[in-house]
């Protein structure tokens, strides 16, 4: 499993709107608006790729100006527990 929290930085007044569409993204998770323009939002998925590959697709709402990647973790991604019993 690999847990981001992601900081999304909106379009002023934008931010409901984004948080809406946000929601019906599998993995997704919002847990805070402020100010109108920023959603503090977390995602969970398998891997790594699929991670991105989600992230990516948060570039197609309207009035979204930013992602940011606050944190990863990524302890039980099958890529990186096969790299650890390769040592």
């Amino acid at each position: 499993m690999v847990i981001s929290g992601i900081y999304v930085e909106t379009i002023p007044g934008q931010a409901d709107h984004a948080a809406e569409k946000f929601a019906y993204i599998n993995g997704v998770e919002v847990h805070h608006i402020h100010e109108g323009k920023k959603v503090i939002l977390t995602l969970e998925t398998e891997t790594v790729d699929q991670s991105y590959r989600t992230a990516e697709t948060f570039k197609e709402i309207d009035g979204v100006l930013a992602i940011c990647l606050v944190y990863t973790n990524f302890e039980d991604e099958p890529y990186y527990q096969e790299a650890a019993g390769a040592r």
